[in-house]
């Protein structure tokens, strides 16, 4: 038992209780007394749950709170502490989609043997796509309902309740704080009191109602894998040591260059570091320095004035001026065009540049963060790398990755496609959670999870996303296909091979087969594969990498085809 000293000095975390709320667990623990009501929150880490919970915590406004998170993990020790804490006044929510059914079946025994007058003070929240979970709350006798805040994140979506619901703002608001813990390495507890404590009497600022809008729409940026908080601590694997960094270099404000392959997440990551700079309220702009070349990129940067260049029919703002105070991404930097590195070095030097066609020196203050692949590099200038790279980064690639966090954002993309209509042979539906989880409960089929973690991956999370889509939406078996391309790729990396071997003599040539003939469309198909396969190259600019002509590149695929044919 604590006394009155120790609990104000107890080792939970900062504004876990009020000091209101630490007096009434005193007086209870000391003299058997109640001098406020409590309500306990028992809520698992989903948007639906705690936009439930703070629901709950609105409706019962008077009453002293105490917020647990909870898991498959610790659902029973939770439940015990409920049991053994509860006054004869609390009222307790447990708010939770889905469980498995051997931790449900130990929580009933659990909560069987405690008296009526208790369970029925308990109140579960859970999905309606979980019957597993409606049928034990019965068989346990506890009072349960629907959690109606499982539903999507779009307008015109509203609470029933509009005095106490949880409004579709707020749930907004809430998911990016979720996924800021999920990044920045935060206990959950510590947000399920920041939550409630900010929303509980008043509505949320303009500035988080901003921030999360613009999370919104970027459609929920994710840097997928890592662990939570205690487990990251412990045993962090590659995507929570670039968590970790990235949460530091964010607040820094450091120009970074972020360096990874194709479809590795490298804008989703340059989101983090402006969320998490002191910019985080002004915008964030991405320009792909691919799409553009000599004038128009050096318009679409610096803006130009009337009459520039021929179709300048009217002075247009660049983003540099349009990012002033904010973050500015330039993704393919090595793309950029020499003129335009020169230009873009000078404004990187003091924050000064023309409008293209202007004379007038303008001002901006803009951070800069970067992205390239690692073998494009050579096309940088060198000054302009010591100007863009204050810091470098590295996105992990999915074949770096252990097999269960592979596993875990292939779970996370079909997650993101609930809710999403489609149409069947019954006519138009919608993609329900019960329809996601039956994916992820094939995508964690061990048999199906090594196939995802054998597979090299040559398009990353970029690859991946599509093969899950044509799964869930398509029903396709992405897992034989997976297996064929592995097949694939081993032939055209074995028909390379037989011309990296030693050769000693004039027979060892007839007996690889090495001619001319064959080694360029061998060493095409080779970089083509590094590279990510057909649909990750563009044609032109990998010939003129090359130094042949397109058609020459093409006869190079088309002739490695039909010998595998």
């Amino acid at each position: 038992m604590l006394n009155i000293k120790q609990l104000f000095t107890h080792n939970k975390p900062r504004n876990m209780f009020s000091n209101i709320e630490i007096l009434a667990i005193y007086f209870r623990n000391i003299f058997g007394m109640d001098i406020m009501k409590t309500l306990h929150i028992f809520c698992d880490f989903w948007e639906p749950s705690v936009s439930r919970a703070l629901h709950e915590v609105r409706r019962h406004e008077r009453y002293a709170k105490h917020v647990e998170h909870i898991h498959s993990g610790n659902l029973l020790e939770k439940l015990n502490l409920l049991v053994g804490t509860m006054g004869e006044q609390d009222q307790a929510l447990i708010a939770l989609l889905h469980m498995e059914t051997a931790v449900l079946d130990q929580a009933g025994k659990l909560l069987s043997s405690q008296s009526a007058t208790l369970r029925s003070r308990i109140k579960v929240s859970y999905s309606q796509y979980s019957p597993e979970i409606a049928g034990w709350t019965k068989r346990v006798g506890v009072v349960a309902e629907v959690n109606l805040y499982e539903a999507s994140r779009h307008a015109p979506w509203e609470p029933v309740d509009t005095k106490h619901g949880t409004t579709l703002a707020e749930r907004r608001w809430i998911q990016y704080r979720l996924m800021r813990v999920l990044i920045g390495g935060e206990c959950p507890l510590v947000v399920f009191a920041e939550v409630f404590k900010k929303l509980r009497h008043t509505r949320l600022s303009e500035s988080d109602i901003a921030r999360s809008q613009i999370f919104y729409e970027r459609d929920e940026p994710d840097m997928a894998g890592g662990n939570f908080a205690l487990e990251r601590k412990a045993n962090p694997n590659a995507i929570d040591l670039l968590r970790e960094r990235a949460v530091q270099v964010g607040r820094s404000g450091l120009n970074t260059l972020i360096i990874g392959e194709t479809g590795t997440g490298k804008e989703s990551l340059a989101w983090y570091l402006h969320d998490y700079s002191t910019r985080y309220d002004k915008p964030f702009l991405a320009l792909n320095c691919a799409f553009f070349e000599g004038e128009r990129l050096e318009s679409e940067l610096f803006g130009h004035e009337l009459g520039a260049f021929t179709d300048a029919k009217r002075m247009k703002k660049g983003l540099v001026e349009e990012a002033d105070g904010g973050t500015l991404f330039l993704d393919e930097l090595p793309e950029m065009a020499p003129r335009v590195q020169a230009k873009l070095l000078r404004f990187l030097q003091d924050g000064t540049y023309t409008r293209l066609g202007g004379t007038k020196t303008m001002r901006a203050s803009v951070r800069v963060i970067s992205a390239a692949q690692a073998g494009r590099m050579g096309t940088l200038r060198q000054d302009l790398y010591y100007r863009v790279a204050d810091v470098e980064l590295h996105t992990v690639p999915l074949r770096q990755m252990k097999q269960r966090d592979i596993a875990n954002i292939a779970c996370n993309l079909a997650y993101r496609l609930m809710w999403r209509p489609i149409i069947t042979a019954e006519g138009q539906q919608i993609l329900t959670p019960d329809a996601i989880r039956e994916i992820w409960k094939k995508l964690s089929e061990p048999e199906h999870a090594a196939c995802l973690a054998g597979y090299s991956w040559p398009g990353n999370m970029r690859e991946l996303s599509t093969l899950i889509k044509r799964l869930v939406l398509l029903g396709d078996d992405i897992f034989q296909e997976i297996r064929g391309r592995q097949d694939s790729g081993s032939s055209a990396d074995d028909d390379w091979q037989r011309f990296t071997v030693p050769v000693a003599c004039m027979d060892d040539l007839k007996q690889h087969n090495i001619t001319l003939k064959e080694l360029q469309p061998a060493f095409v198909q080779h970089i083509v594969n590094s590279l990510g396969g057909r649909d990750a190259i563009q044609p032109t600019k990998l010939a003129e990498a090359l130094g042949c002509s397109y058609n020459t590149l093409m006869s190079c695929l088309q002739h490695k085809g039909e010998n595998r044919a």
